[in-house]
């Protein structure tokens, strides 16, 4: 990301909400606000160089996780958030390696974190990086690009988990290791067209299930996905498919938004947000998230009914304001509250009335901050950060007070 927003003269992430030289303040921040977990991402390259080691980039997670710790905040650690070494490709099968390697690296430094995820979002950097060139490392190209980035995102997820299992797992049988995969939810425009229904299917299993099926699944692509993609899709060996299956301790989901599907359109055009003239919900700050509470419950049930996880922990979950010069606004932001409740309110339903087996979820996120090819032009934080002040002051928003008082709310009630 660094070499793709330099290059093009993006607004990058040198110093963004600033949070290697102000983690200790919102820790204190989160402490106050009564959250118990923190998700937090390692910069590959800020720790590794091929394979040497860059021990002060090492020593600053290790201090951030020791200081979440002492305040009681249990950390949550992804290996990769989008972050890759210049040098490397995820088209490239020396990934795979190399992530192994990383894996290990850091398995064996922060020995007090007891939950990993090693991937964040494949379809997303994919996708985003390897098809459309909107993210980085901005190569768009054809199918067989994107499908060998989603092939070796599977494999360097399979080769990380085995390397905890066989060389940190017996030391410490308590720890959990993951993945999180991302998807909206696509309803059938016409719930009574078996067509609609039919797409919708299709559609939840190009992006979640062409990385769940494999890892909670068969330990192979499903049917949908090898007939959408033909002889472009690369083939696992039996050793690799033995490796994904079951390489996942929990369901780790990021969730945001729904949409419909009409299957009359021609497939490309074939989804909408407008049903009967009215939208599927309000748009937030990105012009893609439309606020469906709903969905959630949807997504959330399929997950459960498809492949039965054990457990889901919810790893990111959130809306966008649009950065305005209207900092109270901002900071009194009732709608992202409004979000919340209905978005809660589903997850909850989907726990008590479908039993599914939500053990955790994430806001997203703790910071306003760096927002990809969007650079700062999204918010989407609990905490407001001036970017204009080399400072970066902090303001707690109201929808922080709501879901501190929220976790307060349900302590009081165990």
């Amino acid at each position: 990301w660094d070499t793709f927003t330099h290059s093009r003269g993006m607004a990058n992430a040198d110093v963004a909400c600033d949070f290697y030289h102000k983690y200790a303040e919102d820790i204190q921040t989160m402490k106050r606000l009564g959250f118990t977990h923190f998700r937090y991402s390692i910069s590959w390259s800020r720790v590794m160089n091929g394979k040497q080691r860059n021990e002060q980039g090492i020593q600053f997670y290790k201090d951030l996780t020791a200081e979440l710790l002492k305040n009681n905040i249990e950390p949550v650690v992804t290996l990769y958030h989008w972050d890759l070494p210049a040098d490397l490709d995820w088209r490239d099968d020396g990934v795979v390696e190399a992530f192994g390697d990383y894996a290990d690296l850091m398995f064996s430094e922060l020995t007090d974190v007891k939950y990993w995820l090693t991937l964040n979002e494949p379809w997303a950097f994919c996708t985003l990086g390897y098809q459309y060139g909107m993210h980085a490392p901005g190569a768009p190209g054809s199918e067989s690009g994107l499908l060998q980035c989603g092939h070796n995102a599977l494999r360097a997820h399979a080769k990380a988990y085995g390397i905890w299992k066989e060389k940190h797992a017996p030391h410490r049988p308590s720890a959990k290791v993951g993945i999180t995969l991302n998807c909206d939810w696509f309803e059938p425009l016409n719930p009574d067209s078996e067509g609609d229904r039919e797409l919708s299917n299709k559609e939840v299993d190009l992006v979640l299930g062409w990385f769940a099926e494999p890892i909670y699944g068969q330990g192979d692509y499903s049917s949908n996905v090898k007939a959408h993609y033909g002889d472009v899709l690369p083939v696992f060996t039996d050793a690799e498919k033995a490796a994904i299956k079951g390489s996942s301790d929990f369901f780790g989901l990021n969730h945001y938004t729904s949409t419909y599907v009409d299957s009359t359109r021609a497939y490309g055009s074939h989804e909408t947000r407008i049903k009967n003239g009215a939208p599927i919900g309000s748009v937030a700050g990105s012009s893609w998230l439309y606020v469906v509470p709903w969905g959630f419950n949807r997504i959330l049930t399929y997950v459960k009914n498809r492949w039965n996880p054990s457990a889901i922990v919810v790893t990111e979950n959130g809306m966008s304001d649009a950065d305005s010069s209207e900092v109270t606004k901002l900071v009194h932001d009732y709608s992202r509250i409004a979000f919340y409740e209905g978005y809660l309110r589903e997850m909850a339903k989907a726990i008590s009335e479908s039993n599914v087996p939500v053990i955790g979820y994430f806001a997203w996120s703790l910071l306003d901050n760096f927002e990809w090819a969007s650079g700062y032009e999204e918010r989407f934080g609990l905490v407001y950060v001036d970017f204009n002040d080399p400072a970066r002051p902090r303001t707690v928003k109201k929808s922080a007070e709501y879901l501190g008082a929220l976790k307060a709310q349900m302590a009081s009630c165990r």
